[in-house]
């Protein structure tokens, strides 16, 4: 089964949690990675893996010795990465994102870079608050948020919370996504509730 088949497949049956009736294309993968510093990045956490384009990128750059934590919900796309990337660790719920970024002796690690495929837009306002806050919170100053999204509706909460942001159009991919690339470089911000600062929709 092809991955457009399989995707669509997943969509269908669960659109919520996959948010688009196609896989991302090669070239939104590209501009997933592109601006990550692969050398100095120790650990590397996805959200939402879907059927392993951006996964695939990420393992082809990363360092040897760097950690990568992936988190797909859906049963059967997870099973098929783990098999696909042994050295992956791979997890169900990105909502509990904090509990997975521990070592084996209960130490709490943090993550150099989060690259995120996950629809916030699917997601209760409560839902998407938490996980946007869990996100900053397990970044590393210096550390990169990377998301793609199909509207602007998160651009308030990075605005506020990132010290740097940049964003621009991926027009080749159904439909075309807006690449966010959020630094938190001093750690002095603090996330804030988007739904107080109201949503901008494209």
């Amino acid at each position: 089964m092809s991955q457009n088949w399989l995707f669509l497949k997943h969509f269908l049956r669960s659109p919520i949690a996959i948010g688009s009736v196609m896989p991302s294309s090669r070239h939104l993968a590209a501009a997933m990675v592109r601006c990550v510093e692969w050398e100095q990045t120790r650990v590397i956490v996805e959200l939402g893996a879907g059927t392993g384009v951006i996964t695939q990128e990420i393992n082809a750059l990363r360092r040897e010795n760097s950690s990568f934590l992936s988190f797909e919900y859906e049963n059967s796309l997870r099973e098929n990465l783990a098999q696909c990337y042994p050295n992956v660790s791979f997890y169900k719920d990105a909502f509990r994102l904090k509990d997975h970024m521990v070592t084996q002796q209960e130490d709490k690690i943090r993550a150099d870079c989060i690259i995120s495929g996950l629809p916030f837009a699917n997601f209760s306002q409560q839902q998407r608050d938490n996980l946007l806050n869990d996100i900053y919170d397990v970044l590393n100053p210096g550390g990169l948020f990377v998301a793609f999204q199909y509207t602007r509706q998160l651009q308030p909460f990075l605005v506020s919370s990132y010290d740097k942001l940049n964003c621009h159009k991926v027009w080749a991919n159904l439909p075309p996504a807006y690449v966010y690339l959020c630094q938190k470089t001093s750690g002095s911000k603090a996330p804030v509730d988007v739904h107080r600062r109201g949503d901008e929709r494209a």
